[in-house]
């Protein structure tokens, strides 16, 4: 009957407060517009219960998990943009992305590069296509407009209706090495590299990364790969190696003599890679410049004591464990997202989000 079906929706909605654990004025709030709702046998809204049904657990009857919404979310695209909603969201995360790195001072006149592989590209005939700043531009100058699309083999792909303006300048360290890794790997989505001082320093030192703190953990737990130099990577040739240096599952690469490279299956991944990785290797320069390089006199962790700190990194988004009627209510913080937001709102109050995303 239709007050069965109704009571349905209603245990439905109540399911997924109880299992997201939301707070009391927040329940009190749905609970009393649910009650109202059913008073006058009104439907509850699909779309709410679509957006409720997102918080109820996945993993076990004994650990629900909370599911919490996006945290970055971006403007809609311009009228008669023409770039499809979902391209436009990658050009605003990618625009944001290149003005964090001017703050970060991971930035080096008009070199570097961060890539986004564009989603849905590989069904084209020529795809999958990726973004990437124009050459000649400087990271505080990208926008999510201005940003170039192209193919693999370093082709611009024209924005539809603009076919006959002059292609944008691409430059071909960029492409040719951010294409053979989002060719190679289906999960290389971003890929962040940069001239960051001290993170460039230690790629230039037989050493590498160490495990000294709880930030070089971090990086370590992504998997690391180093590359011998070749020179400027402007020769096609050094694709493959490029990809058999990196592996089939690591995300960093220490570009020995040249900087820093992290991959990612999106970009708040890259970031906060990129971060992790650059802020253990200042630690790293400042300590052992301390000592005079003498690694005898750094506190190096035992491999007893590394495999423990390896085993507390993989643990680190865990929150507190709550219990409701004995049961577990279990939630990860997405830590990538957190820290990219924090990062992406203070570019944008330092440049103006009407800057970046335009």
């Amino acid at each position: 009957s239709k007050s069965e079906r109704q009571q349905c929706q209603s245990n439905k909605l109540t399911h997924a407060l109880y299992y997201a654990h939301w707070d009391y004025s927040c329940y009190k709030m749905m609970h009393t517009k649910m009650t109202s709702t059913f008073a006058k046998k009104k439907w509850f809204a699909p779309s709410v219960l679509l957006i409720l049904s997102q918080c109820v657990y996945s993993f076990s009857t004994k650990a629900p998990a909370i599911v919490r919404p996006d945290i970055n979310i971006y403007p809609s695209p311009p009228q008669n943009s023409p770039f499809t909603p979902t391209e436009w969201k990658q050009r605003c995360e990618l625009a944001v992305s290149y003005r964090i790195a001017c703050m970060e001072d991971w930035h080096m006149n008009i070199f570097n590069h961060i890539t986004l592989k564009v989603a849905g590209s590989e069904n084209e005939t020529d795809g999958p296509h990726f973004l990437l700043n124009e050459y000649g531009l400087g990271f505080d100058e990208v926008t999510a407009s201005n940003l170039l699309k192209v193919t693999l083999d370093g082709r611009s792909v024209p924005t539809a209706g603009e076919e006959t303006k002059m292609a944008g300048r691409v430059f071909k360290p960029g492409y040719v090495l951010h294409s053979a890794l989002h060719k190679a790997r289906e999960d290389c989505h971003a890929i962040w590299h940069c001239h960051q001082l001290d993170s460039t320093a230690i790629c230039q030192t037989t050493t590498g990364l160490l495990p000294l703190s709880q930030e070089a953990t971090f990086a370590l737990t992504k998997g690391i790969s180093y590359h011998p130099f070749e020179g400027s990577a402007n020769s096609v040739d050094e694709q493959e190696r490029f990809v058999t240096s990196l592996g089939e599952t690591n995300k960093i690469l220490m570009l020995e003599d040249h900087g820093p490279l992290v991959v990612g299956k999106r970009i708040e991944e890259a970031f906060s890679s990129m971060w992790f990785l650059t802020r253990a290797c200042q630690y790293q320069v400042r300590a052992t410049s301390s000592v005079g390089g003498d690694l005898s006199r750094i506190n190096i962790p035992s491999n007893d004591i590394e495999e423990e700190m390896n085993r507390r990194a993989k643990k680190f988004d865990d929150a507190p464990t709550v219990k409701v009627d004995e049961e577990e209510i279990v939630e990860k913080h997405d830590t990538e997202a957190l820290m990219f937001a924090c990062a992406r709102r203070s570019a944008e109050r330092e440049f103006g989000a009407d800057n970046i995303y335009i």
